[in-house]
């Protein structure tokens, strides 16, 4: 039974991980606490290497804790993609530039940003309109549509003030400034994820995800599995992972790709991720019988996973609980009621009580309160469960106007 060390898990890891299959299969040793903003990663890093642990890989399945494990890995001599090829994924810029000479077709036009620059009438990076993002966030953090000069002087004063404490944890892991931008052209059509892993240098599809967005194109509202996209979108897809990941250099591991499908079938890169897509991995083992997370063990310990191939009649998704104002959470719901109810739920609450919601790391026009994961033998029925989870979900939320911070 292979050791693996799962770095600094958090709520949706020990959700998964809980799983009959994984820990009959694997010796799971979890290390380090949830990445939180006074975490020193580099310290950590330093302290499990000064005592190497007896193990066969590290495993971390969200951009901190994959930045980990991909340091850990390459001082620890362990399987898995390198710290370079991680960062040419997660270096939203380095990766365009090498998406733009593997796979042109599906690249959109981008260009980058000084965000410290004032950039004066005709002196847009790109024609208007176009999109504004840090070169390495999540989560759509200081992400931006911005349709004329006016709009691109408030999206850089809106991140010059906040970009060095949302680049933070990579500028100390990599000793380098990440105090850049990125500007992209508009993408529309339907927004999907692929996902797949790499393995001795081949590629294997896992699947492909559905986005589901709110009217404001910023805040998603679900993603549903399987996508929907024919069968020719997915192998298009496929053919741009197939080119691409080995020309950044990944190689055994997981990894996932934003795309977006036109009305006439193309396919064009929104971003690459060097890791899981951990929030579809209930929803992988509910359609699959087996958990991207399972996938993302065994390649870390070594070995060569084997996906089942989809159940007939089976459709998973994952629903996110949000608010488009602030507020202070009073209470929260009692999940194990909905356990009771779906025993195969995956609920990963989002907040606790005496928390502003704002805290928490969200998109630029909404706050995330708890994701829900469900499967149904169809969608009616998929989206109807959810509506009954959705009235058990009941947080006690208070106007930050009436809100008094409490003192140290």
């Amino acid at each position: 039974m292979p050791t693996v060390l799962v770095i600094c898990p958090g709520q949706r890891d020990r959700l998964n991980l809980a799983d009959e299959r994984i820990l009959g299969r694997f010796d799971l040793r979890l290390f380090g606490p949830p990445v939180g903003p006074r975490f020193d990663a580099s310290a950590f890093v330093d302290q499990v290497v000064t005592v190497p642990p007896q193990c066969d890989g590290a495993f971390g399945s969200n951009d901190a804790s994959a930045h980990i494990s991909r340091i850990l890995s390459e001082r620890l001599h362990l399987p898995g993609p390198s710290r370079e090829a991680f960062m040419r994924c997660h270096d939203k810029l380095a990766s365009r530039r090498l998406q733009e000479q593997a796979v042109p077709e599906a690249t959109p036009r981008f260009a980058e940003i000084d965000p410290d620059r004032d950039y004066g009438p005709g002196e847009a990076p790109l024609p208007f309109p176009f999109f504004v993002k840090p070169v390495a966030a999540h989560l759509s953090q200081l992400a931006y549509a911005v349709h004329d000069e006016q709009e691109l002087r408030h999206a850089l004063g809106e991140a010059r003030p906040r970009l060095d404490a949302i680049t933070a944890f990579d500028r100390r892991l990599e000793g380098r400034s990440f105090r850049r931008m990125i500007a992209e052209e508009l993408l529309d059509g339907r927004l999907v994820t692929f996902e797949g892993f790499m393995c001795r240098g081949r590629m294997t599809t896992i699947g492909v995800t559905d986005a589901v967005m709110h009217p404001n194109g910023i805040s998603f509202l679900r993603w549903e599995y399987p996508s929907s996209v024919s069968a020719a979108e997915s192998e298009a897809m496929a053919g741009v992972a197939e080119r691409l990941m080995p020309a950044l250099g990944f190689d055994n591991g997981v990894f996932n790709i934003e795309f977006f499908v036109g009305d006439g079938g193309g396919v064009r890169i929104v971003e690459v991720n060097g890791r899981m897509a951990s929030q579809f991995a209930p929803l992988v083992r509910a359609v699959h019988g087996v958990s991207t997370y399972e996938l993302a063990l065994e390649l870390a310990a070594g070995g060569t996973p084997s996906l089942p191939p989809a159940q007939p009649g089976m459709v998973a998704a994952s629903f996110v609980v949000r608010r488009y104002q602030d507020a202070v959470v009073r209470t929260v719901p009692d999940v194990e009621a909905i356990s009771r109810h779906f025993p195969h739920a995956h609920v990963e609450l989002l907040v606790r009580p005496g928390q502003r919601l704002s805290d928490n790391d969200d998109d630029v026009v909404s706050h995330r309160l708890a994701v829900v994961a469900l499967a149904a033998p169809d969608r009616e029925s998929l989206l109807e469960r959810y509506r009954t989870v959705e009235q058990t979900l009941e947080f006690g939320l208070d106007p930050v106007s009436a809100w008094t911070p409490r003192r140290r």
